[in-house]
């Protein structure tokens, strides 16, 4: 470490302690632009100038307020994904049917979508080519809220099964991972300037896995 960096580093570790409001509004126009930037070019390839320029000023300024790209991308991983996840849980918890909980889950996901735009498209998209190599406790704790949300949806297919309201010739693991599959390819394709809103994407969802794509004919 340079003694510039050394220097920096200090400096930043000292105004994290203090936490002053300007100071954390402006890590988060830092994450926002790290957001912005990891989306558009990948994680892999972009660099702290990338951040720099998107933001319009120059990387010494970013170090003091962030260490590294490392770090951007645990934050934004970590508040995106916990929220995400806390939501979908205090669902799953209520006194709801499991086809209630399976259209209020599917929203607030979209939701989450919208409103973190866009650290959870990061996080899928750069999740397994970034992290499979971290044996770190970052990596456990990421690890351990995938295991979460994967649990959350399971436990709703297997409450509809028990309560005769959902039918699946699959294993029940499989039909929760198809569940999943719909909704995280999302990151894929949606944006929050679009045409559809992020609720009416969510209910379309959900309609497709509770009623199929089929028209019901009358016989």
């Amino acid at each position: 470490m340079t003694a510039t960096k050394k220097s920096i580093g200090l400096r930043r570790a000292a105004k994290a302690k203090d936490s002053s409001e300007f100071y954390q509004e402006r890590q988060q126009e830092i994450l926002r632009a790290a957001g912005l930037v990891f989306q558009e070019i990948g994680y892999q390839a972009a660099t702290i100038n990338d951040i720099a320029d998107k933001l319009g000023t120059d990387r010494a300024s970013v170090y003091y307020y962030v260490s590294s790209k490392v770090e951007l991308l645990k934050k934004m991983v970590r508040e995106a994904t916990v929220k995400n996840i806390d939501a979908i849980e205090a669902i799953v918890a209520s006194d709801r049917t499991a086809a209630d909980k399976l259209r209020a889950v599917f929203v607030a996901q979209m939701e989450c979508y919208r409103t973190s735009y866009p650290y959870l498209h990061v996080f899928l998209q750069e999740k397994f080519p970034t992290l499979s190599r971290d044996r770190s406790a970052w990596n456990k704790e990421i690890r351990e809220l995938a295991d979460r949300y994967y649990k959350a949806f399971f436990r709703i297919i297997e409450q509809g099964i028990a309560d005769g309201e959902i039918a699946t010739d699959l294993p029940i693991e499989v039909t929760t991972h198809a569940t999943i599959g719909m909704v995280n390819w999302a990151h894929r394709w949606y944006k929050p300037e679009g045409k559809l809103p992020a609720e009416t994407i969510g209910q379309g969802f959900a309609d497709i896995v509770l009623n199929g794509l089929l028209v019901k004919r009358s016989s």
